[in-house]
């Protein structure tokens, strides 16, 4: 490496940059979280903290490395890591400071959290069992033979300074201490509880992008004009609840080349028998083949959409609905005369010209409608290809005594 580079590596803000974002996304993580009454802070009483309603207050503290051992991992956080033993350091130095230190540890939790692997890490063991058995003089003596194993000089300080805090205060303390370790893939960690508050994952990635550009901006403002960041679950609904409009948009209903299985016999097909009884096709035309991979396409649309639930039962079957409607409206105005001239005692055989005329006005007037999908449009191939669908499945006709002649056995 040159001279240069070094210098270079040296005053680089890389690690730096990377520590304060991986702060600012767990407070991101632990804001998509907060109950009535919390208030959550951003370097402000601490890296984070949080204000319960009940009256209590977590103080966490953050520590992120890109460093990493032979094996591509993250390094551990070792026994006697400067970051973990300057974090302790200062948590004594805050409790210290409070003019009732016992009210405050009695109502404060502290956390820390970060990046770093745990393997065997002494102090973390003998914390555990701290926990489970209540016994302080075992665990202070484990931080004062660390103290010796220290080569650092500020390390050494750092340990003493949690070795020498007072016994009332150090066994309260110890028991508030929790320290989450391999603290890792945050970004996949929000996008996980935004998952979990809107249910769907398709608009993840664009609520995301949108409450970060929106709470970066928020912290920078903030801290600028107020000197602080803290927002509570109200300001954050207010605040950034527009992100999350995504989630509550229609969305047009994704469309995919599924293949497409012909039946052996095509003109046996209901709605191609109608079309053909018409004259609307001719028997070996290739519409039949054309018409029908339209009504395939729809069918597996339809069954894929509401398979992976992006489109409920009531909502196919409004779409039917309103497709029928439309139809019906017209079959009644087209056949309107027709149903008179019967009244009067003209029979089908002999109207069966104007029949098939009318008929051929009813499908051409349908193929240019646009059926409605949810908030959107099917298209008109995918009407066209619902239309033939649901005369295939006898819901609709276009012969005047269409539902006689194509009863099914």
């Amino acid at each position: 490496m040159t001279n240069i580079n070094q210098v270079q590596q040296q005053y680089t803000a890389g690690p730096n940059a990377i520590g304060f974002d991986y702060q600012f996304f767990y407070f991101m993580f632990l804001a998509l979280d907060l109950s009535h009454g919390d208030i959550i802070g951003f370097e402000s009483k601490d890296d984070v903290h949080i204000q319960r309603n009940d009256g209590t207050l977590t103080l966490y503290q953050g520590k992120h490395s890109v460093q990493t051992n032979v094996a591509g991992e993250i390094q551990n956080l070792t026994t006697l890591d400067i970051d973990l033993w300057k974090t302790m350091s200062n948590w004594v130095k805050v409790i210290e400071a409070e003019a009732d230190p016992k009210a405050f540890l009695d109502k404060t939790s502290f956390l820390l959290f970060t990046n770093k692997n745990e393997h065997f890490n002494e102090f973390i063991a003998a914390l555990t069992v701290y926990k489970h058995d209540g016994d302080y003089n075992k665990l202070l003596t484990k931080i004062k033979e660390l103290r010796t194993r220290a080569k650092d000089k500020s390390l050494k300080e750092y340990i003493k300074k949690v070795a020498s805090f007072k016994i009332k205060y150090f066994k309260i303390f110890m028991s508030q201490v929790t320290i989450e370790t391999g603290f890792d893939d945050i970004i996949e960690r929000i996008k996980n509880r935004i998952k979990k508050t809107c249910r769907i994952e398709a608009v993840v990635d664009s609520i995301y992008d949108k409450l970060v550009s929106n709470m970066h901006t928020a912290k920078y403002l903030d801290i600028k004009h107020r000197g602080k960041f803290e927002i509570s679950l109200d300001d954050f609904n207010s605040r950034f609840g527009r992100c999350f409009l995504d989630a509550y948009k229609e969305r047009p209903l994704p469309r995919r080349e599924f293949p497409v299985f012909l039946p052996q016999d095509l003109e046996k097909q209901v709605f191609i028998r109608q079309l053909i009884d018409i004259g609307e096709v001719a028997p070996g035309s290739k519409d039949v083949i054309k018409y029908t991979q339209q009504m395939l396409q729809v069918i597996n649309h339809f069954s894929h959409w509401l398979d992976e639930n992006l489109l409920f039962p009531e909502e196919s079957k409004k779409c039917d609905e309103n497709a029928i409607l439309i139809w019906e409206n017209k079959f009644r105005s087209t056949y309107r005369e027709m149903q008179r001239r019967m009244e009067n005692g003209s029979s089908l055989e002999e109207m069966e010209d104007d029949i098939r005329s009318m008929a051929l006005n009813i499908i051409d007037y349908l193929r240019e409608q646009d059926l409605d999908i949810l908030e959107g449009k099917l298209g008109i191939e995918f009407s066209n290809g619902h239309y033939y669908a649901l005369s295939n499945n006898l819901q609709l006709g276009w012969h005047l005594d269409w539902e006689n002649k194509y009863q099914r056995s």
